[in-house]
């Protein structure tokens, strides 16, 4: 209970800090100027700030009182916001740059707060959750529906549709789309939200009714056609014998 409050509420002081009350003028000072930005260290301080009130609060309350340790604990956040900051600031800006900074900034919250907590039952929910069969049995579905199953979808279409090019459609698109439509498709299923997934095709067949209708070409709404019934098909019937396996 204490490491879940402590460590929701760190998440929640790092969101407000780094997306909340942090201007633009200080992203793009700190990745034209780098480690010389000094609204990088306004960054870290705000953060600095944020992070020993919700300790300080905490420590106060259901921890052992000790300033050694909100000390510590601040310290490490601000260190560790500035180096992490500093290495993205040389990145390309991309989409991974962007996820492995937050994730890097994540594991220091997680791992103060199994310090700050001193919480041993942690590691052991971790291996619970790691040799859980029912786990592990709902991480092989949405692997098998990602890139496993878009190599058969496509596999299936190229050999049912020789000759089809879709041309005009961003690169990868349609392989993109089709493993978002499948993993919201797995999520529904195992919720047991089959209306959900209704939802889905219905509002899919929304957005591609004009593509379609104003097509001149047949193939193309076969196409589309073989590619949905393909992808639900698949997603169903590893959905089902998860629910199965599972039950």
């Amino acid at each position: 209970m204490t490491f879940s409050l402590l460590l929701v509420a760190l998440i929640i002081g790092h969101l407000l800090a780094d997306f909340y009350w942090q201007p633009m003028s200080w992203v793009n000072d700190r990745n034209t100027r780098h480690f010389k930005a000094n609204k990088l260290y306004f960054h870290v301080l705000v953060h600095g700030v944020t992070s020993a009130l919700i300790i300080t609060v905490w420590e106060y309350t259901f921890g052992w009182q000790q300033l050694s340790s909100v000390l510590i604990a601040t310290a490490s956040i601000m260190v560790s916001h500035y180096f992490i900051d500093i290495a993205k600031s040389y990145s390309n800006k991309g989409v991974v740059p962007f996820l492995l900074d937050q994730i890097a900034h994540i594991l220091v919250i997680i791992a103060l707060s199994i310090w700050l907590t001193d919480n041993s039952s942690f590691m052991t929910a971790i291996n619970n959750m790691l040799t859980d069969p029912k786990i592990l049995w709902v991480v092989c579905g949405y692997l098998i529906i990602l890139s496993p199953c878009a190599v058969f979808i496509r596999m299936m279409l190229e050999r049912l549709t020789s000759n089809f090019s879709s041309t005009g459609s961003l690169p990868l698109a349609g392989q993109s789309i089709g493993m978002l439509e499948r993993v919201l498709m797995l999520s529904f299923i195992l919720l047991d939200q089959f209306a959900g997934l209704g939802f889905l095709l219905a509002a899919k067949s929304v957005f591609r009714f004009g593509d379609l209708s104003a097509s001149k070409d047949k193939k193309l709404t076969e196409y589309v056609m073989l590619g949905t019934l393909l992808s639900v098909s698949v997603t169903l019937f590893v959905g089902l014998a998860i629910n199965y396996l599972i039950s």
